[in-house]
């Protein structure tokens, strides 16, 4: 993820997979923060299971092990 001022772009292996303008991403009339771009954010590193895009889960042995080798932060 490459996210600046003014832009926000979502990789994987280095292939563009989405791009938004942050001026142009607003929730509706109302709602509070208007800009949801330009706030504060952290970081949250899950392990989703299930669900409509990774299928069903029944068949899968648990426990099973979850790895991170590393995440990179720059700013």
């Amino acid at each position: 993820m490459d996210w600046n001022a003014s832009e926000i772009s979502l990789y994987v292996d280095d292939i563009l997979l989405n791009s938004i303008d942050v001026n142009e991403a607003l929730y509706p009339k109302g709602v509070y923060p208007q800009y949801p771009f330009l706030q504060a954010h952290y970081l949250v590193i899950n392990l989703a299971i299930g669900g409509s895009q990774g299928g069903d889960p029944s068949n899968t042995e648990f426990p099973t092990t979850y790895e991170i080798d590393y995440v990179r932060v720059y700013q």
